[in-house]
């Protein structure tokens, strides 16, 4: 049993920080400074309707059961119609439809726990994501950065308030948490690794419009030697399976709030919202969220430092790409919700930083005691 412990001890203790931490976000929750830090989501609806309807086959049933719900445990925007649901008269479904991984695998949970089993596929993404940081580390014998990372996105209020609630994000952050052992066993050249990773292709996009994160990844790995070919096949995939998400008109998804504005002027103010959506974002970081600020801030500085390794190539091209997702929604202080399957990859640029460093200074030490060798001689 001793042994057994020590040889999981670290996994033992994520699971306990997880514990700690999806218990003090259900104990403690609800409006901060404005901002809505509850567990269930104005956007959060429509997934509980789905996963409802899934169950009772009733259309006007559940929308009433998620109305209800809301009016007591709702926070802002918590009083609706059972009309703004259905199908047949929602304004977001047609843009929503497509996602239906999420209230599908929530279904066994809320026919248990009712509305707040909606709760569990979020939680558990949040332990797939410490864990896969966990065995990162592992890979490259850095067990304490990952439990320092791990414990350092647990003291981020944005983590959590994205991580643990009835919306898609978390789901999302948990499918894209096995990317990076997906990624390193291509270039391994592991035959499995392809499917797995069209595989996560497909379930990525049937939570959320994410293609182009995943644009920016194949960017990145078509130009590694021997992955042509793949990088090929997952970028038919991507395509393909973004099709029912790009079925939405580019004039009413992009920028949606600016409907009077014509597309092509869309386009060109674009850019400038890329950019203050991204000082937004880290404004409100240094007032809510200092842990995830440095966190951010450090793997941006390692990025440029060391740019030529994958980790860091990857973390730039989904850290943009996330922004990009936001920027086309067009709406500043969403604080960070679009860009959070980044963690995963700052995790992992962080802890190829640590390996980096230590393997340039063993290099420096080797030349440095050659030198002194090579004079005493």
């Amino acid at each position: 049993m001793k042994t057994l412990f020590l040889k999981y001890r670290y996994e033992l203790a994520v699971l306990f920080l997880w514990i700690v931490a999806v218990a003090s976000k259900l104990k403690f929750n609800g409006l901060i400074l404005g901002f809505d830090y509850g567990t269930y989501q104005p956007d959060g609806k429509f997934y509980t309707y789905m996963a409802l309807d899934f169950l009772n086959n009733n259309p006007a049933l559940s929308a009433q059961q998620v109305v209800d719900w809301y009016a007591i445990h709702g926070f802002k925007m918590n009083t609706f119609k059972i009309e703004d649901l259905m199908p047949s008269t929602s304004y977001a479904y047609p843009y929503i439809s497509h996602r239906i991984l999420y209230p599908l695998l929530s279904v066994p949970f809320v026919a248990i726990f009712g509305i707040p089993g909606m709760l569990a596929i979020p939680s558990i993404s949040l332990l797939f994501l410490l864990l896969s940081i966990l065995w990162i580390a592992k890979k490259f014998n850095k067990s304490i950065v990952g439990l320092g990372i791990v414990v350092v996105l647990l003291n981020s209020s944005t983590v959590l308030r994205w991580m643990i609630v009835n919306c898609t994000d978390s789901l999302l952050v948990g499918l894209f948490a096995f990317v990076p052992f997906l990624i390193l066993r291509l270039i391994e050249k592991k035959r499995e690794a392809i499917f797995l990773l069209v595989g996560i292709v497909m379930l990525t996009s049937a939570t959320r419009f994410i293609l182009p994160i995943w644009l920016g990844i194949l960017f990145v790995l078509c130009f590694r030697k021997g992955l042509r070919k793949q990088t090929l096949l997952l970028l038919i995939a991507s395509v393909l399976c973004a099709i029912p998400a790009l079925e939405a008109q580019l004039s009413t998804a992009l920028l949606p709030a600016e409907t009077d504005t014509p597309t092509y002027l869309k386009l060109i103010k674009l850019p400038l919202v890329f950019i203050k959506i991204i000082v937004v974002d880290f404004l409100q970081f240094g007032v809510l969220d200092r842990p995830l600020l440095m966190v951010l801030v450090f793997c941006l500085i390692q990025a440029f430092r060391i740019r030529h390794q994958l980790s860091a190539q990857i973390f730039l091209a989904v850290f943009a790409s996330g922004y990009l997702i936001g920027s086309i929604n067009g709406t500043l202080g969403v604080n960070f919700r679009y860009e959070m399957p980044v963690l995963i990859f700052c995790a992992w640029l962080i802890i190829d930083s640590f390996e980096y460093n230590q393997k340039r200074l063993g290099l420096v030490s080797s030349v440095a005691g050659n030198i002194i060798v090579n004079k005493t001689q």
